[in-house]
């Protein structure tokens, strides 16, 4: 029978689909006409595939198994089309041992989630990191990291890196005492301020208002003008901020002087002292001369000491001139030892660079200080350190008051056995640091060598107080290390043996050659290699691999190396000449 109308085709195609009837052949006449009916009537035939569907072991008469180009997907333009599919890895290995093997032995998944920092050791992925951003996705809960390797191997480099990226996020980095001045080519290039601290380099005056003392000005304007608006309410709170930042600054200096005659007495200096100190100080800005923008200089206070107020000599319980110059000297003796003793002039004048709160990065170069001279070290750290909270302090007090937006700061303790030890209260700031950072909105970088760096200190409660800084990081950076040092670490700290396998591989020096390197040295295998451990309870850690940027190549800004250039060039022992 031929069939000619539509519904005849409808009827076939039914009882086809259900098995009552074969499929006609497709190069005969009715079966021509059929095929080209379906090909015309798409939304019948997709209606039909789907009754199919629903219908259970019912077979199809003249249905095909897919062919082997169906699997590989279809060919031609935006087609799917795999030549060749390839099958999952394989491992082989012994039954006693790959007894519960697991292909993932290192690495968790890395987020791309902050600062670009390079590549998984293992996988090859893109690994992203930095404390703040990890703190905002609530990867970590503290945004604070510490680092640990051996000398060498590119901390530095790294913490770089992920300042790199503070930066293009507008929060500011501070290196509040770069000792060795490795991060001055950092700051340069983003633009930020460098401040150079050492002998006829620039002077710090430790009476200092800081830039907590240069806002004072802003605040007094905004409550006249919030008066005027007759808002007296918010002009209340601004008072009463400005009524603390006072008594911070005046507290800071005092703590201040106080510690730096410590330094140089090698030891507490007197009860009243602190007192005369602290009263000189607010007498001294009744006069005319000395302001927020022009703050007292330490040949100041000495002039106001030994001249001696009423109230001075009052509570001092002095009631005579000589009484007064008898109780006095020793302390004018040791003040003026600060202007041209062990310190030098650093301290005599005022501050030569002021921080700047809206700067993209702030660093005080303190690399050109003798380094054998303690005493000094530990005066200058003092006052940078102090100069940093406080600009910190005003950055958020200008927040707080609706006159700037609110900054985020990234605080960075290189060489941290040398800021630790560097004077008595040291280990104490940063502790607090540690504690209250979030509060203050920072971040604080941690970065050191090895936990013996950290046992060295001097007294027993500094050494208890800095092991406990690793416990609070919300994350922990390990480079190579050696075994000895990954059981301490193991304490505080879970490691798989394939992690600590890597991180003291890592520790490893490159391998010795019998002749001379030609063209580019030999780098250690553990150069640029971390283990970042974002949590403490045993999880699988990340390894990364640091890559360098042209443009970080091309400006050395990592590169400590630079002073053994011609060293390097050489390639040859030279001869002694005759």
């Amino acid at each position: 029978m031929i069939l000619k109308e539509p519904d005849d085709y409808a009827t076939l195609h039914e009882q086809i689909i259900a098995g009552d009837k074969p499929a006609p052949r497709r190069f005969s006449l009715q079966g021509y006409r059929y095929y080209r009916w379906k090909q015309k009537n798409n939304r019948l035939m997709q209606r039909a595939e789907q009754l199919a569907k629903q219908v259970d072991d019912v077979p199809v008469v003249g249905e095909k198994p897919l062919s082997p180009a169906a699997i590989h997907g279809f060919t031609g333009r935006w087609s799917g089309h795999a030549a060749v599919v390839s099958g999952p890895q394989e491992w082989q290995t012994t039954t006693n041992l790959g007894a519960g093997f697991n292909p993932n032995v290192v690495g968790a998944p890395a987020p791309a989630i902050g600062a670009p920092l390079g590549e998984h050791v293992i996988t090859g992925s893109e690994i992203c990191c930095d404390p703040l951003s990890w703190f905002r996705e609530g990867i970590i809960a503290n945004p604070s990291c510490f680092v640990l390797s051996l000398p060498g191997l590119g901390k530095s480099t790294l913490i770089r890196k992920m300042l790199m990226g503070d930066v293009a996020q507008g929060h500011i980095p501070i290196i509040a005492g770069d000792i060795k001045g490795e991060y001055v080519g950092f700051v340069h290039q983003v633009g930020g301020q460098v401040i150079t601290v050492g002998h006829g380099m620039g002077t710090l005056n430790p009476l200092d208002v800081g830039a907590l003392g240069r806002v004072i000005p802003q605040l007094d304007a905004k409550i006249t003008q919030l008066k005027k608006e007759k808002d007296f309410g918010a002009a209340g709170e601004i008072e009463k901020m400005l009524r603390q930042a006072r008594e911070q600054i005046h507290g800071r200096q005092v703590t201040m002087m106080s510690t730096l005659l410590g330094l140089a007495r090698k030891g507490q200096i007197e009860d009243y002292e602190v007192m005369l100190i602290s009263i000189a100080l607010r007498e001294i800005y009744e006069q005319t001369d000395i302001d927020w923008d022009h703050p007292p200089v330490l040949t100041d206070l000495i002039a106001h000491l030994a001249k001696g107020s009423e109230q001075l000599k009052e509570k001092s319980c002095t009631f005579t001139d000589a009484e007064w110059r008898e109780l006095i000297i020793p302390l004018l003796r040791s003040l003026n030892a600060l202007l041209d003793g062990p310190t030098g002039q650093i301290f005599a004048g005022e501050t030569s660079t002021p921080i700047r709160v809206d700067s993209p990065a702030v660093c005080i170069d303190v690399s050109a200080i003798d380094r054998g001279d303690e005493k000094m070290k530990a005066a200058v750290m003092m006052a940078c350190w102090a100069s940093a909270f406080g600009a910190i302090e005003a950055a958020h007090m200008l927040a707080d008051a609706g006159l700037a937006p609110q900054r985020y700061f990234s605080a960075t303790l290189d060489e941290m056995w040398q800021v630790l030890s560097a004077a008595p209260g040291m280990v104490s700031h940063v502790d607090a640091l540690t504690r209250l950072n979030r509060t203050d909105a920072t971040v604080l970088n941690m970065i050191t060598h090895t936990f013996k760096d950290l046992e060295a200190l001097k007294t027993e409660e500094d050494r208890k107080t800095a092991m406990g800084f690793i416990e609070r990081a919300g994350m922990v950076i390990c480079g190579g290390l050696p075994n000895s040092e990954l059981e301490i670490l193991s304490s505080r700290l879970e490691f798989s043996s394939a992690e600590s396998g890597l991180v003291i591989s890592w520790s490893k020096g490159a391998h010795p050659k019998r002749s001379r390197t030609k063209g580019a040295r030999t780098v250690p295998p553990g150069r640029g290699c971390f283990m970042i451990k974002p949590s403490k309870d045993g999880s699988p850690g990340i390894p990364v691999r640091t890559i360098l940027t042209p443009t970080e190549i091309e400006y050395r800004l990592h590169d400590t190396n630079i002073r053994f250039d011609e060293f390097f060039k050489l390639g040859t022992i030279s001869k002694a000449s005759p």
